[in-house]
């Protein structure tokens, strides 16, 4: 029996069932047990630019007998895929600027309705603004605490050029927060934002002890972030 972290459980809760799935930078390949031990995925390649996590990997493969449904394959990224190899991607454990490069080099393997699950650690807006300028449409987010952290899980799915129809002004709010997670009403997000509303409350604080030029334009930004920031909390608690 494969036991995940939280965290992990949501990559693998995101993907659709019957997917052939790429899990890029697998580590020890847990996640890709998972989903072939459990009949998510009829077939995962699982990959790593290292060997020594590909060692590991084999070797969690191999205990769970899933030799035959789990390929293992040295490669930076999508480089060591073909174009008609999967269905979809799990990118997770990474900076957003890591994972972004990672995508854009994968490109030419994305046909319509190809899936990518991420988790990017750092620079979530960056993932969110060039998924939606590169005819990926986010169908689903989950926000998940665990060992005192905040990880964001993002699906999203290859669309035609035209089928993303938000305005600008919408994009510009989607990018920073996720409307996804408002709509869900995700209390681990309002713990989140919670935590965001905190931190700028301070920051007003000490800048409203300030008499310079630049503190009171800061001063004006951060009330805006703080409103902004209160008035979704207000929609998420309703």
């Amino acid at each position: 029996m494969i036991r995940l972290s939280k965290r992990m459980k949501c990559l693998t809760d995101m993907v659709s069932p019957g997917k052939v799935m790429a899990d890029i930078g697998c580590d020890h390949g847990l996640v890709s047990v998972y989903l072939a031990a459990n009949g998510i995925s009829p077939r995962v390649i699982a990959m790593d630019v290292a060997e020594g996590p590909l060692k590991a990997a084999e070797k969690n493969v191999a205990e769970a007998g899933m030799s035959d449904k789990i390929e293992l394959r040295l490669s930076d990224g999508f480089k060591a895929l073909s174009a008609v190899e999967t269905d979809g991607a799990i990118i997770a454990g990474m900076g957003g600027h890591l994972i972004l490069d990672i995508i854009r080099d994968g490109e030419d393997k994305f046909g319509e309705g190809y899936q990518l699950v991420l988790s990017p650690q750092s620079d979530v807006p960056l993932v969110r603004n060039y998924l939606r300028n590169h005819s990926f449409k986010i169908v689903d987010e989950e926000m998940i605490h665990e060992d005192g952290k905040f990880y964001i899980i993002i699906k999203a799915v290859k669309t035609k050029a035209d089928e993303n129809k938000e305005t600008e002004e919408d994009i510009a709010f989607f990018d920073t927060y996720s409307a996804i997670l408002i709509e869900k009403k995700s209390p681990v997000y309002a713990e989140y934002l919670s935590c965001c509303l905190s931190k700028y409350e301070g920051i007003f604080c000490r800048l409203s002890k300030t008499e310079t030029a630049d503190g009171g334009k800061r001063l004006s930004q951060v009330r805006d972030e703080i409103k902004e920031l209160t008035d979704i909390l207000d929609r998420i608690n309703d």
